[in-house]
């Protein structure tokens, strides 16, 4: 693909022969053209303008060039976000912990991360992957304006609340498509009161109660206090478990 915002392969031919030049020196000039000026500078400048000084063809000895007008793939330019992102600043690690991005993204970005990762420092740039699929109607179909069935998140909050909105991300199955509908925004805010009102309840019996004083041995619980407290423990196993595997609506 010739694409004029496309990262260049940097490869210079002879105008005398059509011999192709790459080296050291001639990579480290463009490196440090491109740091300095961006990937663009390929495109603003000529072939002797980037070259050190005094290059020649190795095969015929002279000393004009033409560059190449082919691209990297595509994905080039986020496929290597890795490395100059994760390795140019000190508050980030390289790899990263996890890539989170759309299912398509296998052949995309996850993709290109990973070859230019393999062949630059032979592991993976990512310790994880997680991957999701998209936001749809009631109906399952794709949001869209001319359809007119898109939904603002800012209509949500101001109708129901931000909670609402962040109970319908917490408990929707995001590796599939995620329906988002009146309806649907409408039942989860039932379950939301249904969550505040048990909240509230639990909190009104411990009204007065002061750890300090009124805790007792576990050998002294009642019953079905040492059964809520097992009951509690299951749930925390089941809960970290989730976070492990992201498998947050099971949470």
């Amino acid at each position: 693909r010739q694409r004029l915002w496309g990262v260049p392969i940097p490869i210079f031919y002879c105008e005398e022969c059509g011999e192709f030049h790459i080296d050291e020196q001639s990579v480290k000039a463009v490196s440090d053209l491109f740091r300095k000026e961006g990937s663009d500078a390929w495109w603003t400048h000529e072939a002797e303008e980037i070259l050190p000084k005094g290059t020649k063809c190795k095969k015929c000895g002279c000393e004009k060039f033409r560059k190449e007008t082919d691209i990297m793939d595509v994905w080039f330019d986020s496929g290597s976000s890795h490395a100059a992102v994760l390795m140019e600043r000190p508050n980030l690690r390289w790899p990263a912990d996890l890539y989170l991005e759309g299912a398509d993204q296998y052949r995309g970005w996850f993709q290109s991360s990973l070859l230019t990762s393999i062949a630059w420092r032979g592991k993976a740039p990512y310790k994880a992957v997680v991957t999701h699929g998209w936001v749809v109607d009631g109906q399952g179909r794709k949001m869209s304006k001319s359809l007119g069935n898109g939904i603002l998140p800012q209509e949500i909050v101001d109708k129901y609340g931000a909670d609402i909105l962040r109970l319908w991300v917490a408990s929707s199955d995001y590796t599939v498509d995620v329906r988002a509908g009146k309806n649907i925004f409408k039942q989860l805010s039932e379950a939301y009161r249904k969550i505040r009102n048990t909240a509230r309840f639990i909190l009104g019996n411990l009204d007065g109660f002061d750890p300090n004083t009124d805790c007792v041995a576990d050998d002294q619980l009642q019953e079905i206090d040492r059964w809520a407290l097992a009951a509690l423990d299951d749930l925390i196993v089941n809960t970290s478990a989730g976070y492990a595997v992201y498998d947050f609506n099971k949470i």
